[in-house]
């Protein structure tokens, strides 16, 4: 929930994930398949407030979510909803987009999801005052660093890390987004894509899913205990691996 890059790469998109947290927090349970009205549902479930930073279904859709919005807020001390659930209630119809639309942010602490639908990528930031939806450039590579986490220096780096990687791999597979995820700034404990502060808070999980018009492969590591899942999504149905 606190890096998040999106690459086009000929008729595919890839999105990856690092969620950064604190080393108290109970760990996540990897992507669970949860069937709808409207199609098959795939997300990790965070085991302390039972929502997710990331969500993918069988029609070639993703969703993701960082906190923060453009600059670095002072919590309340009570919400009356976690940012959590907002990616399952929206992926919960049979159009996320039209759902964002119509979503109401009040009570929510502030966020920025980013939003793969019907081929269309969107930014929706919510400051706690104003959601703020922007239609992107599907044919262009974006990353995004949480502001909850990192100051503007610290996300200037990272984009120029992106940049230079980038132009050294214009077409990278999601394996290769998976390794700049995990080893750019490798040594740099404070904002390396892979931090770790002290082990009070650090990178706990990398997501990923690469989306083509037939099928999604979701690939998850628990960088805490070593373990990765996967799943191949084919639109319209699941198939899990």
């Amino acid at each position: 929930m606190c890096t998040v890059s999106f690459v086009p790469v000929g008729d595919k998109v890839i999105i990856t994930s690092n969620r950064d947290e604190k080393s108290v927090r109970p760990a996540a349970i990897p992507p669970q398949q949860k069937e709808t009205e409207t199609g098959t549902l795939y997300f990790p479930v965070d085991a302390k407030a039972g929502g997710t930073w990331f969500i993918a279904n069988d029609k070639g859709d993703a969703g993701v979510l960082l906190n923060g919005a453009y600059k670095k807020h002072l919590p309340q001390e009570q919400y009356l909803q976690s940012r959590g659930a907002i990616l399952p209630a929206l992926f919960a119809g049979e159009d996320p987009y039209e759902a964002l639309k119509d979503f109401d942010f009040e009570g929510i602490e502030n966020c920025t999801l980013v939003m793969y639908i019907n081929k269309r990528l969107y930014e929706c930031v919510w400051d706690g005052t104003e959601a703020i939806v922007a239609m992107l450039n599907t044919r262009q590579a974006y990353i995004w660093s949480s502001v909850t986490l990192y100051n503007s220096e610290m996300i200037s780096a990272r984009k120029q890390w992106f940049r230079e990687f980038i132009m050294e791999n214009p077409a990278p597979n999601q394996e290769e987004m998976i390794h700049f995820h995990t080893n750019t700034g490798k040594g740099n404990t404070v904002f390396g894509l892979k931090m770790n502060r002290d082990n009070a808070m650090l990178t706990v999980s990398i997501t990923s899913v690469a989306i083509t018009g037939e099928s999604s492969e979701l690939q998850y590591i628990d960088c805490l205990q070593d373990k990765q899942t996967a799943h191949k999504i084919e639109n319209n149905s699941s198939i899990t691996t």
